[in-house]
């Protein structure tokens, strides 16, 4: 009887040992499986937030994008109207100092001067018409006796000043109006008007001063 129940005491703690491993396999497997899982859940979490990053990224990159193109294009647009305020404002003054320019006698000896340049432009010419503006026209006597040689003067459609000469059996025509000097938009129109802008009370004519 003694003997049996050895047996049955190394019966029984053979199989509480066996269980006991199960039990322990079981256990690390479930935690491996679960040590996985989690990783697997941490990595989603993430990729998730990394896409969800990169999304915000590119969104608010896109919209400071679209911003700053569109103030480039209102800076553009206000730089244009500048621009053309400016334009404005300029030929404004321009053309009152031209207006001015034409009321001294000043003026008379710059169309003989434009005129003899005029017609060293058209050799050859018999049949020289010069066009003026109307208020110009007692003008006339002075321009023929500077020209030297008959000369025809009518008035045309000029409104700043100045003078054009043409032959018609050369086909030649030389504008120095102003108004063509203005309309050219270049250094043209300093030279041919001879007038300055600055309002220092200095003659308009006068060639500017070399510097010392």
């Amino acid at each position: 009887m003694p003997e049996l129940s050895k047996k049955l005491e190394r019966f029984t703690s053979i199989l509480l040992a066996e269980a006991t491993a199960e039990n322990e396999r079981t256990l690390n497997e479930l935690k491996k499986r679960h040590d996985a899982a989690l990783e697997s859940a941490e990595d989603r979490v993430l990729l998730e937030a990394y896409e969800y990053i990169h999304g915000e990224v590119s969104r608010i990159r896109g919209e400071q994008g679209r911003k700053v193109s569109q103030r480039l294009l209102e800076n553009k647009r206000a730089l244009s109207r500048r621009r053309e305020e400016i334009a404005d404002e300029v030929f404004a003054l321009v053309r009152e100092r031209i207006a001015a320019f034409t009321r001294t006698p000043a003026y008379r000896q710059r169309l003989q001067e434009l005129l003899k340049e005029s017609l060293a432009a058209l050799p050859g010419a018999e049949d020289v018409v010069v066009t003026l503006r109307e208020e110009d026209l007692p003008l006339a006597k002075d321009l023929r006796a500077a020209a030297g040689r008959p000369i025809t003067v009518e008035a045309g459609p000029i409104r700043l000043g100045g003078l054009i000469v043409r032959s018609d059996s050369l086909g030649l025509r030389a504008d120095a109006s102003f108004d063509c000097a203005m309309a050219g938009l270049d250094g043209h129109f300093a030279r041919v008007v001879g007038l300055s802008l600055t309002d220092d009370g200095a003659d308009p004519l006068a060639a500017p001063a070399k510097e010392e």
